[in-house]
């Protein structure tokens, strides 16, 4: 199994796994940062009140990644629950190793992981589609149907045993777009009839001469082998999944769209009237 274990990977995106990993390495937070946290949160879960939806998107950014062309990280679907609370329903990554598990959290959990930004994209998928993900979101059957536990960062979105975070965000978007979908494989072919498009990264070679270390969650044996010969590889970052998504979403006025088009909203915190 051939794995990319490069500087750049480690150095500039592992780091970013972190924004969509279990925390294996857990320090108390400050009382400040608790309290930054908690009203980040607050502010969102206002903000989402004042709105008719049950069901969004929500993208945060974990790690700087301006680098590499990308902003965002991580993505997961947030659901309005009958007492009014919204959780967060996304795949994480186990502490970096190549493991994955869904999760179900608060917005608080959602945010308090040392994001590098507080800014939080918001996308409104279209009522249609609302009305399947909740059905979709409320079955744990579907749920792990679409879900693979064996994760890979950088797994190529098309093929492969693999799954990112974000990947399954999107298989479960196809199924909300087609009933008929009852597999990855099917979820798959489906985003790539779509004309969904992974994020492209460049690799220099310099990069991958000078690597000497592995990381565990890592590997490109589903990268398409004309990218790699190109010194490239393609992933779900958390901008492909803004971009494709945001087709499928409702305008919304009078927020912050921060150039990614009149269906995403871009929320911080001192933006709680956006």
């Amino acid at each position: 199994m051939r794995r990319l274990a490069v500087a750049f990977w480690l150095s500039a995106v592992s780091a970013s796994a972190l924004a969509d990993s279990t925390d294996c390495h857990y320090q108390a937070p400050s009382v400040e940062s608790i309290a930054a946290t908690m009203h980040h949160a607050q502010a969102l879960k206002q903000y989402l009140e004042s709105q008719p939806e049950t069901i969004v998107v929500l993208v945060r950014q974990g790690q700087d990644m301006s680098s590499r062309h990308l902003t965002w990280s991580h993505a997961g679907y947030a659901m309005r629950q009958p007492n009014g609370d919204w959780r967060v329903i996304h795949n994480l990554n186990s502490c970096g190793t190549a493991s994955s598990s869904l999760y179900i959290q608060g917005l608080y959990e959602f945010l308090a992981d040392e994001l590098v930004h507080q800014n939080i994209a918001i996308l409104r998928p279209r009522a249609d589609l609302v009305t399947s993900l909740e059905g979709i979101l409320r079955s744990p059957v579907k749920l792990n149907l679409f879900h693979s536990s064996r994760y890979n960062l950088i797994a190529w979105p098309f093929a492969g045993p693999y799954q990112n975070s974000n990947g399954w965000l999107l298989e479960i978007f196809a199924r909300a777009n087609d009933a008929h979908i009852w597999s990855r494989n099917d979820a798959r072919r489906w985003l790539q009839k779509a004309d969904y498009q992974p994020s492209i990264v460049n690799v220099s070679s310099v990069e991958k001469l000078g690597a000497t270390l592995f990381a565990s969650n890592i590997f490109t044996d589903d990268q398409p082998d004309e990218l790699l010969r190109q010194g490239k590889v393609g992933l779900n970052s958390g901008d492909s999944v803004i971009h494709f998504i945001a087709r499928s979403s409702r305008p919304v006025a009078g927020c912050d769209h921060q150039g990614l088009g009149d269906t995403v909203c871009v929320f911080t915190p001192k933006d709680e009237h956006q």
